[in-house]
């Protein structure tokens, strides 16, 4: 029986004797970078509203969290309506007859206290019962995400697998980074995002989570050229560097630079090209990693 990847269009795996591993297209990756960027914005919004952190009242919860919402739920809407090549969400078919993954069922249980945060959001969100949704709100999206990282790890052949023992790690870290990045915009579109003490510890952890998050994707890549180099198929990787460098300089020098320029200071503009530009340079370099994980693969079959 013929299971596909968590995500779509991505990698498929075949029967129990033969694993292919599709080519990448574009606009998979980009809807797989977009729903971690909208987990990333829940986690950071249920561990505000669990903390009591979350003091912007009805509108500036909601704001957030329908910025996730769009972000998380744009796969899903271009698989209810057949697009082609996307027509696969969470390795589910939303057709009727077609019974959803495990991976889709929980990234549907994530809405529920989506749902809960939209209904309960008000004043200064300090009831119990919204801190309570918050809690939850960020323990699914966690779940989430590990679950369907889960998903595409389990389509590849074991030597792949041990190369991608990084990307649970990866996925929460970029989903922290690339969330916080949306968030740092949405509060400063709405004046909620001060200067001062507060400014600087976000500042600070944002430009962390970046250089933990390019820690860890050049462990991956490093194991990945240890496996390309052990078939003798590193070639390939090489010819890959002036893409990897483009998306590096999207993905944290841009950021970066906007933070430390405009971080502490609530620049509207610097935050406005951290984000999208970060989007840009994970899409380049998804592509381009899972691109290199179907020629490692064929190559372990050739």
């Amino acid at each position: 029986m013929q299971s596909t990847r968590a995500w779509p269009g991505t990698i498929a795996a075949g029967t129990a004797t033969t694993t292919l591993i599709a080519r990448p297209t574009r606009a998979a990756a980009l809807l797989q970078v977009l729903a971690i960027g909208g987990y990333g914005v829940w986690l950071w919004l249920g561990l505000s509203l669990l903390l009591g952190l979350s003091r912007l009242g009805r509108s500036g919860t909601l704001i957030p969290l329908g910025l996730g919402a769009v972000l998380v739920a744009a796969g899903l809407v271009l698989a209810c309506l057949r697009i082609p090549g996307l027509a696969v969400w969470h390795g589910w078919q939303p057709r009727p007859r077609h019974r959803p993954t495990r991976s889709a069922l929980m990234a549907l249980a994530t809405w529920l206290p989506v749902l809960a945060v939209a209904g309960l959001a008000h004043g200064d969100n300090g009831f119990w019962i919204t801190r309570l949704a918050g809690a939850l709100l960020m323990l699914c999206s966690l779940v989430s995400l590990l679950q369907a990282t889960h998903g595409d790890r389990a389509c590849l052949p074991s030597s792949l697998q041990r190369a991608t023992a990084l990307l649970p790690t990866c996925r929460i870290t970029a989903a922290a980074y690339t969330g916080g990045l949306w968030l740092w915009l949405t509060l400063l579109a709405q004046g909620g995002f001060d200067g001062g003490h507060d400014a600087y510890l976000w500042v600070l952890l944002l430009l962390a989570l970046a250089l933990g998050l390019g820690l860890i994707e050049s462990g991956l890549w490093q194991s990945l050229r240890e496996l390309e180099a052990s078939a003798g198929g590193s070639a390939g990787n090489r010819g890959r560097f002036p893409a990897r460098l483009v998306a590096a300089l999207l993905t944290y020098a841009l950021p970066c630079a906007a933070l430390l320029l405009g971080g502490t200071a609530g620049s509207l503009t610097a935050a406005a090209l951290a984000a999208p530009g970060c989007v840009v340079g994970q899409l380049l370099d998804r592509y381009l990693y899972e691109a290199a994980l179907a020629e490692a693969a064929d190559t372990k079959q050739a």
